[in-house]
């Protein structure tokens, strides 16, 4: 699939095989008088098969397969840890490969705040029929008219057995619904409350990734070629019209031309590091670093991301948690979910909290990664037990990212600004404070629960007031690895905006930018999901619309 050989041109070139470039690569090469080719700079995932393994995800984060990105310093958060990680998967297939496979659509209001803002025919209705043709639900207790069986991706739900023990799970369900929250399909849209959480497994218990989901399947038609190990430096724009890229494969360097359309789909970190080193972005940062500005977008800015903190509930041995040595392979530790509103009075529609559950206590980040002040007995498998993760939804922080120089190979600058604004930090504590009330409901009474408290080295204050809350989540919240955002949808006369509602980039012909970088504002939710719809929707912009805009 990635040998050498290929044409000095296609119809259309792709740039970035992860999540949205796979599907965006099937789509278009169903169309056998279109050619396409795919180009990754990660290996195939042929090369390993680990990763149809579900539950061997998170172990491939740090590995060969991940770029390995850091961020900067972060004044207002991260103060637990050495440093900011920021895993992006080098791989076909991107996040999909190696995440933890949850799967949801988010909510239908964020679809329609991002209509309100400009991005026309991308409300809930729009973009509704895109994810039901890219799902497969392998269940059946399920309603036909919101759920289809024909799309590429496998989804399940989680499901009681003697290997796969989903009795604290139905009690985190119950906990919440004992609050007065209704139990939800995490699908529907209309997702405050509680319920199962659905993830991309297929029947036969392998990771449903958009690889093997689009990629595989298609990999034979003469008109599709994936490259992988090969590396866009540069898109080839030529009077204000994107007409090929530069790449390096093998150590050598090669440029192909496009006959119709490139596409971006590197991800929120790599889509705009490769505009910004094409002489697409900030003016005046560009010609800092000494690229000409061929077109002066805010590409790099309106950075979002959800940010999480572990909570590890030790529960009586025998109540059915998994270990990591006993561990279903064929499972996604996140068995339920829950989608909350702790800020009442804020005028909107959207959870501001989504609790993650998973039937596992040693889950969180890395020891490693803690200050030593801060290496704790809550990182080692000690005792049976289960996590929650309130995680913030809706962050009014918002991030960047820049180039350090011209050099493509450099990885760039990575600012989250995460916790910058009070607003987050006073979301985050009213989220751990409704989860407390949860493990401590009658729901879980019998489990006889001890939550574990944050480890603050001489802390002058009470674990559970206001005060410490605030100082441990400033040092131990963590990315839910969902950026988006940076190179955003808008109307095509919003000065924020780097692509219109058809994804075409301003100012620039024939060039589109295709994943979540797109994103106007993060939904609520993880992003996997909303990210294949993107690359079936745009797939199909690609094919019923004019490729150009000036």
């Amino acid at each position: 699939m990635s040998g050498a050989k290929f044409a000095s041109s296609y119809d259309y070139i792709i740039c970035g095989g992860g999540t949205s470039g796979c599907v965006v690569a099937a789509r278009l090469s169903e169309d056998p008088s279109f050619s396409v080719l795919l180009l990754e700079a990660g290996i195939s995932d042929h090369d390993l098969p680990a990763t149809e393994v579900p539950s061997v995800g998170d172990s491939l984060q740090g590995t060969d397969i991940d770029w390995k990105f850091k961020c900067e310093p972060q004044e207002n958060a991260y103060k637990g840890y050495q440093d900011v990680d920021c895993s992006k998967a080098k791989i076909l297939g991107g996040g999909s490969t190696h995440n933890n496979m949850e799967f949801t659509r988010c909510a239908a209001a964020d679809y329609d705040e991002w209509a309100q803002l400009g991005c026309t025919e991308w409300g809930w209705k729009d973009v509704l029929p895109y994810y039901m043709k890219s799902e497969n639900w392998n269940c059946s207790e399920v309603d036909r008219d919101v759920h289809q069986t024909g799309g590429p991706m496998t989804v399940s739900r989680p499901h009681q057995s003697a290997d796969h023990n989903l009795t604290l799970s139905k009690a985190f369900v119950k906990a919440g619904c004992d609050l007065g929250y209704k139990e939800i399909d995490a699908c529907s849209g209309d997702i405050l409350g509680f319920g199962d959480f659905p993830a991309n497994i297929d029947s036969d218990g392998k990771r449903s990734s958009t690889s093997r989901a689009y990629i595989h399947p298609a990999e034979n038609r003469p008109n599709l070629k994936v490259l992988c190990k090969a590396y866009v430096t540069k898109i080839d724009i030529k009077e204000c019209k994107a007409v090929g890229v530069y790449f390096v494969l093998e150590g050598e360097k090669h440029h192909i031309s496009a006959n119709r359309e490139v596409i971006v789909a590197g991800g929120p970190i790599s889509s705009p590091q490769l505009l910004m080193l094409s002489g697409i972005g900030p003016k005046k940062h560009l010609e800092e670093i000494g690229i000409g500005c061929i077109a002066d977008l805010p590409v790099g800015k309106n950075l979002q991301d959800h940010l999480g903190i572990v909570m590890k509930v030790a529960v009586k041995p025998g109540s059915g948690v998994w270990k990591p040595e006993t561990l279903p392979v064929d499972v996604n530790c996140t068995t339920s979910v829950g989608f909350v509103k702790v800020n009442a009075e804020d005028d909107n529609p959207f959870p501001d909290i989504q609790f993650i559950f998973l039937n596992l206590l040693p889950y969180g980040p890395d020891a490693r990664n803690l200050r030593k002040p801060y290496q704790h007995i809550d990182y080692n498998t000690t005792r049976e037990g289960f996590t929650v993760l309130p995680t913030l939804l809706k962050p009014k922080s918002v991030g960047e990212i820049k180039l350090v120089n011209s050099d493509p190979f450099c990885h760039p600058i990575i600012d989250p600004h995460y916790l910058e604004h009070d607003y987050d930090v006073k979301t985050m504590v009213k989220g751990i404070r409704l989860a407390k009330q949860m493990i401590e409901s009658d729901a879980f009474k019998s489990y006889e629960c001890q939550l574990r408290e944050w480890n603050l080295p001489d802390s002058p204050y009470d674990p559970w007031s206001e005060d410490h809350l605030t100082e441990c989540v400033r040092h131990f919240a963590y990315t839910g690895y969902h950026p988006v955002g940076t190179c955003k949808m808008g109307a095509s006369d919003d000065p924020s905006a780097v692509v219109d509602p058809k994804l075409r980039v301003r100012g620039i012909e024939c060039l589109r930018v295709v994943d979540s970088s797109i994103m106007p504002v993060v939904p609520s939710g993880n992003t996997n999901a909303p990210s294949v719809m993107i690359g079936e929707k745009g797939a199909n912009i690609i094919k019923t619309t004019i490729p150009s805009m000036v």
